[in-house]
C-alpha cells in the first residue's frame, strides 16, 4: 500500500510540473482611456450701412447745396475649433482644472470646555476658484465606455459678500469605442440697428456651437 501510495504522488507530482510550465493565473493590466471634447464653433456676421453727408456753399448771389450718400455691405464667416483631452486609467478619473487660488476669511466658533466661554477663531485659509472638469471612464463589454463628465464652476457670490458659490452637473454616456458622439450645443443670434440723422446702420450675426466627444482605449 505504501508503494502504491508513493507512485501515485510521483505522478501527481510530474502532472504538476507539467501543468506548472503553463500559467494558470493571468495579470490583469488596466488600460488607459483617452477622452477628448472638441467644440466647433460657426459664426456669420452682416453689415450694412448708408451714410449720407451734405452742405450749403453760400457765395455771392446765391447758395449752392451738395451733397453725397455711401452705401456699404460687408459679410464675414468666421469657424473655430477648440479641444481638450485627458487620459484616463480604466476605472479611474482624473480633473482638468483652470482655477485661482484666493485668500478667504474663514470665521470659525470653537467651545472652551473648561470655563464655559465661547471663543471666536479668524483664520485665514486658500480656496480654488475657477472651473474645473472631472473625467471618469470605465470599458465595458462590446467595445463600448461608460464615460461620466463633471463640469464645475465656482464664482464670488453677487449677493453675499465674501461668499463663494459653485454649479455643478454631471452626465453619464455610453460610448463606442473612437466614435465621436454629440454632446450638444447651442445657437446666438444678435440684430442691431443704428439710426443717424443722416443714414442708418443695421448689423446682424448669429454663432453656433457644436460639442462632441471621443472615448478611445488604448
Amino acid at each position: 500500500m505504501l508503494g502504491r501510495y508513493v507512485r501515485r504522488s510521483g505522478l501527481a507530482l510530474v502532472f504538476g510540473l507539467v501543468l506548472g510550465a503553463v500559467p494558470l493565473v493571468h495579470s490583469q493590466v488596466r488600460r488607459n482611456i483617452k477622452v477628448v471634447v472638441e467644440a466647433q464653433q460657426s459664426g456669420v456676421s452682416n453689415q450694412e450701412t448708408l451714410q449720407g453727408s451734405g452742405g450749403v456753399i453760400i457765395r455771392r448771389g446765391g447758395a449752392y447745396p451738395s451733397g453725397r450718400i455711401i452705401a456699404g455691405d460687408r459679410q464675414t464667416t468666421v469657424q473655430r475649433s477648440t479641444g481638450i483631452f485627458t487620459l484616463v486609467q480604466d476605472g479611474g478619473e482624473s480633473i482638468l482644472s483652470v482655477e485661482t487660488k484666493v485668500p478667504y476669511s474663514q470665521v470659525a466658533y470653537y467651545h472652551d470646555y473648561a470655563t464655559g466661554a465661547g471663543y471666536i477663531d479668524r483664520r485665514i485659509v486658500f480656496t480654488d476658484v475657477g472651473t474645473s472638469l472631472r473625467v471618469s471612464a470605465g470599458a465595458l463589454p462590446d467595445g463600448q465606455i461608460r464615460v461620466r463628465l463633471t463640469p464645475r464652476i465656482s464664482y464670488f457670490s453677487a449677493e453675499r459678500s465674501a461668499a463663494i458659490d459653485f454649479t455643478e452637473a454631471t452626465t453619464e454616456l455610453i460610448v463606442p469605442n473612437g466614435q465621436p458622439v454629440s454632446l450638444g450645443g447651442s445657437t446666438t443670434q444678435m440684430h442691431q440697428m443704428t439710426r443717424q440723422i443722416l443714414g442708418y446702420s443695421d448689423r446682424t450675426s448669429s454663432s453656433e456651437t457644436h460639442l462632441t466627444m471621443t472615448a478611445t482605449l488604448q
